[in-house]
């Protein structure tokens, strides 16, 4: 009876501390991080977006989340993805029931927490749906009224005045002759699209699309119908934007990845871009600034359909056939016959410029000594540049995807506001980690250091799609190579590896780096990189670098 007495008691405090334990065993940072995550990743994965379940078994971790500890900092977090994840939801559904729990989520967001720095970010996507998804302009013009009222300082305030403004112009020309176009004073106010530019093979496309401003985009993918002749299309659709008549457009591609491009008015305020596919494995969208640009990158599958690839399709090696070697050569990089050298700046963009010294000119110099040092020992060297002109960052990273180069090195020198930092610097593709790596991405990208904290959602994505362990790898080979290489000549002190997100390096398909040569901001370095005998060792060492890396994941396939 003792015994039978303590086990009820046993089993009444287990159901009593039970949810406690559950609760601490996935804390509200872990689960809204762990949503955070999958957010992000399923917003670009195009075949499971499709699924309805995929969505709410996110909504469970931010409801989790907020939940546990509905006062805490992950509190406002999680009530915002909740209102993001019913949006993007709506975005596939097309149901306005999940479009108006997008709304209640922020509005609860903005309720609880209204000073909350993502409170204006909340304003805004409330504003948005109601006028382009639920028809109500009124409620949507009230929206940005009341967040250019209480956060007129905030970084969502620009947008919001200029959507309010445009949507303002273009009532005014509806009362006036009941048109459908935007007027002259609606188009002063919206964003004109510049042009569309692109790159292309059969494997990958990049589509870029020049806007003299920021501006909102939305993308998504539209299902095909081959008994009706209808490609796949990813579609782009640009808020508060207009194109102009003389706009190139249908832009035909028909590189066997992209039949063409469309880009037509799809409301009064948005400008609608059409992206007819042949084939697709994934795509990302993603924007750069100074100047602002919106950048697709479109990657084409090998099962030759239309449709997106079917993950559960694929089979697995198999480690009998003959050819198995072949695929492992491919698959580890083994093939590495053409690198991509990228002398930085150019043109109208010369870079730093200490005491009449461009650093455009020392970074083509420095390209065309390496590129003869590579190809002195066996490789086809393409350069994104071999004269003195300006070449866009994202047209960079384009070039060395479209020609399939198999490495691509960035060259560039290094400043300082101190005279005395010096040292060379290998970089790849990640989230800043130093100070320092933050202030030398935001000068080559040509942004605030404000601007490199920003990309970290942009990241994210894009890190999926690039090689970033085996740029570290190479980063490391190259810098090691290098700095032994050249000390039996210089003091190279400071030397080092570093991450940065640089945006010539983004979505780049294959392993990529970024040289910088040393400091012109530093008197001793700056004549090193005048003088021909230290470039030519340099450029030695860094060949050294690729050739070790070369052979590094060569021994690694013999050992799988």
């Amino acid at each position: 009876m003792r015994l039978l007495r303590l086990l009820v008691c046993l089993a009444l405090i287990a159901a009593t501390l039970g949810p406690a334990f559950s609760a601490g065993a996935a804390s509200p940072a872990s689960a809204f991080q762990e949503g955070w995550r999958m957010f992000h990743n399923l917003r670009k994965d195009s075949e499971r977006a499709k699924y309805r379940a995929n969505w709410l078994q996110i909504k469970g971790h931010f409801q989790r989340a907020y939940r546990q500890d509905s006062d805490g900092p992950y509190a406002p977090k999680s009530l915002y993805y909740l209102g993001r994840t019913y949006q993007e939801l709506g975005k596939r559904s097309y149901l306005e029931k999940d479009y108006r729990k997008a709304v209640d989520y922020f509005r609860k967001q903005l309720s609880r927490f209204p000073e909350h720095d993502w409170s204006d970010d909340a304003k805004l996507y409330i504003a948005e749906i109601r006028l382009n998804h639920l028809q109500e302009q009124r409620l949507a013009a009230r929206q940005l009224r009341e967040l250019l009222q209480k956060y007129p300082d905030g970084d969502k305030a620009p947008e919001a005045r200029k959507l309010l403004d445009g949507m303002d112009a273009e009532y005014r020309k509806a009362a006036a002759d009941g048109g459908e176009s935007p007027s002259g004073q609606s188009l002063n106010r919206m964003a004109r699209l510049k042009d569309i530019r692109h790159w292309s093979n059969e494997e990958y496309t990049r589509v870029v699309l020049d806007l003299p401003e920021k501006v909102q985009y939305n993308d998504f993918l539209l299902k095909g119908n081959p008994d009706q002749g209808k490609p796949y299309r990813l579609v782009v659709d640009l808020t508060g934007t207009w194109i102009p008549d003389d706009l190139d457009s249908p832009l035909r591609i028909d590189d066997g990845l992209l039949q063409k491009v469309r880009a037509g008015q799809h409301r009064k305020s948005i400008s609608r871009i059409v992206m007819d596919l042949q084939k697709l494995d994934d795509y990302r969208v993603f924007s750069l600034q100074n100047p602002y640009r919106v950048v697709v990158d479109i990657y084409g599958s090998h099962n030759g359909g239309g449709e997106p690839r079917d993950e559960t399709a694929e089979l697995p090696l198999d480690l009998n056939k003959d050819d198995v070697r072949g695929d492992l050569v491919q698959q580890l990089g083994l093939g590495i016959e053409t690198v991509m050298l990228d002398p930085g700046h150019g043109g109208k963009k010369p870079g730093t410029v200490v005491n009449g010294v461009l650093e455009k000119d020392i970074n083509l110099r420095l390209a065309k000594i390496l590129g003869k040092t590579l190809e002195d020992k066996g490789f086809k060297v393409i350069y994104t540049r071999k004269r003195d002109r300006h070449i866009p960052l994202e047209e960079r990273t384009a070039l060395a995807n479209s020609k399939k180069a198999d490495l691509f090195i960035s060259i560039h020198c290094n400043a300082n506001e101190n005279s005395r930092v010096r040292g060379l610097e290998i970089y790849n593709l990640n989230l800043a980690t130093s100070k320092d790596a933050a202030e030398v991405a935001a000068r080559e990208n040509s942004v605030s250091k404000k601007k490199i904290s920003d990309l970290e959602v942009i990241l994210t994505d894009l890190m999926l799609k690039s090689k970033i362990r085996e740029s570290t790898n190479l980063a490391d080979d190259v810098l090691q190579e290098a700095v032994q290489y050249g000390e039996q000549f210089y003091d190279l002190g400071g030397s080092e590896t570093r991450q940065a997100p640089f945006y010539v390096l983004m979505g780049a398909k294959m392993p990529a780096i970024l040289v910088e040569a040393g400091y012109l901001t530093n008197p001793t370095e700056r004549k090193r990189l005048q003088n021909y005998s230290y470039l030519k060792r340099l450029a030695w060492g860094i060949t050294r670098g690729v050739l070790a890396y070369k052979e590094e994941i060569s021994r690694q396939a013999k050992r799988d």
